[in-house]
C-alpha cells in the first residue's frame, strides 16, 4: 500500500480558514498597539529634544531655545500645536539650529507651551511653562495620552495616562 505525504485540498482549506479567522480576530488588536506605539515614540522624542537642548546649553555655556518649528524647520513659530515638529537652536534672533524635529503623522496631536523654552547656561529655563506637553492619538477616548512636565530646574519627566 502507498501512502501519500501531502496534504490533501480539504485539509489546506480548513486550515486557511482558521488563518484567515485568526488574522480578523488580531488585526485591530495589531493596529492599536502600532498606534500607541507610536504615540509612545513621539512622547519619547519630544523629552529627548527637550533633554539635548538642556544638555547643549550646559555644554556651550549659552542660552538655547526649544520651540514649534515653521513649515521650513528653519525658525521658531509659537503656537500651542506641535505636530509640525520643534527644534533646538541657539538663543537669540539669529542663533543657529542645532537639531530638526520631522512633523508626526496626522493621527498624532501634541499640545504644547504656545512660546519658546529657553534653557539658561545652568540648564534650569528662564520661566517654567503653566502647561506641559500632551501627546494623544486624535480620537483618543479610552487610549494611552502622555504628559509631559517640566520643572523650573529644566528637567523633563512624562507620564502615561488614559484618555476619557
Amino acid at each position: 500500500m502507498r501512502y501519500s505525504r501531502a496534504f490533501t485540498l480539504i485539509e489546506l482549506m480548513v486550515t486557511l480558514a482558521i488563518l484567515a479567522i485568526l488574522l480578523g480576530i488580531a488585526a485591530p488588536s495589531f493596529r492599536e498597539a502600532i498606534q500607541n506605539s507610536r504615540t509612545q515614540t513621539i512622547t519619547n522624542s519630544l523629552v529627548s529634544a527637550l533633554q539635548f537642548a538642556r544638555s547643549e546649553a550646559i555644554k556651550r555655556g549659552t542660552g538655547v531655545d526649544i520651540c514649534r518649528r515653521n513649515t521650513d524647520g528653519t525658525a521658531c513659530e509659537d503656537n500651542t500645536t506641535w505636530q509640525s515638529g520643534w527644534l533646538v537652536k541657539l538663543n537669540g534672533a539669529g542663533g543657529n539650529v542645532l537639531r530638526v524635529w520631522d512633523a508626526t503623522n496626522n493621527k498624532d496631536s501634541v499640545t504644547g507651551p504656545a512660546e519658546t523654552l529657553t534653557y539658561r547656561s545652568d540648564g534650569m529655563l528662564t520661566k517654567a511653562p503653566d502647561d506641559g506637553f500632551v501627546v494623544a492619538f486624535t480620537s483618543c477616548t479610552g487610549k494611552p495620552i502622555y504628559t509631559i512636565t517640566l520643572t523650573a530646574t529644566g528637567r523633563a519627566s512624562s507620564a502615561k495616562g488614559t484618555c476619557p
